[in-house]
């Protein structure tokens, strides 16, 4: 014996099917506008990809120029802006 099947009313089961199938035919005339979309949502994506596989991993300059100015007690964090910043705010 199973215990908490909840199998749906046959009789309710096709009433919402065709309701549904008769909404899922009005959707897809609406299909070949969304394909271009993602297929122009594709070539953008895949030059954003490219560009940033173009970029090097570690910008070498900022590094040092960041390591020189902790270096010399150049370098003064604000608190108060990257809490704020975190925060949203």
């Amino acid at each position: 014996m199973r215990i908490g099947l909840n199998l749906p009313d046959p009789q309710g089961v096709s009433t919402e099917q065709t309701s549904t199938s008769s909404a899922a035919v009005r959707q897809t005339s609406k299909v070949p506008q969304d394909a271009d979309t993602f297929s122009s949502d594709t070539v953008t994506l895949s030059a954003l990809a490219s560009r940033a596989l173009q970029m090097p991993e570690v910008r070498q300059e900022q590094v040092d120029s960041l390591r020189q100015s902790i270096a010399s007690g150049q370098y003064v964090v604000d608190a108060q802006g990257i809490a704020s910043a975190m925060l949203g705010g």
